[in-house]
C-alpha cells in the first residue's frame, strides 16, 4: 500500500472509532490527467462509525475534510466518501 495511504489511514484510525474502514486508490481511473501526473491521489474512502451519530451527511464530509486537511492541500485531488454508521450498513 502506498505510503500515504497509510499515512491516511493512521489518521482515519487515530481520530475516530471506526468499526469499517476501506481505501481504494482510484488513481488508474484517472491517467492523463494533470493531477495524475503532478501525482496527486484519487481515493474512495468507506467508513463505518459510530462517531457519525446524529451528523447529517454534510456534517460527516466536513468532519473527514478536517481531519485529511493536511493531504487536501497539496497531495488529495479526488476524494469519493462513503460514510455510514453501524446501524446504518446493517439496515442496507
Amino acid at each position: 500500500m502506498n505510503s500515504r495511504i497509510e499515512i491516511i489511514e493512521q489518521t482515519l484510525r487515530q481520530e475516530l472509532n471506526i468499526h469499517e474502514l476501506l481505501i481504494e486508490d482510484e488513481g488508474h481511473l484517472h491517467k492523463g490527467h494533470k493531477a495524475a501526473n503532478e501525482g496527486k491521489m484519487h481515493l474512495r474512502i468507506s467508513i463505518v462509525s459510530d462517531d457519525f451519530l446524529d451528523s447529517s451527511p454534510i456534517q460527516r464530509h466536513q468532519i473527514i475534510y478536517s481531519l485529511l486537511a493536511e493531504f487536501l492541500k497539496d497531495e488529495l485531488h479526488a476524494l469519493s466518501l462513503e460514510l455510514k454508521t453501524i446501524e446504518e450498513l446493517e439496515s442496507d
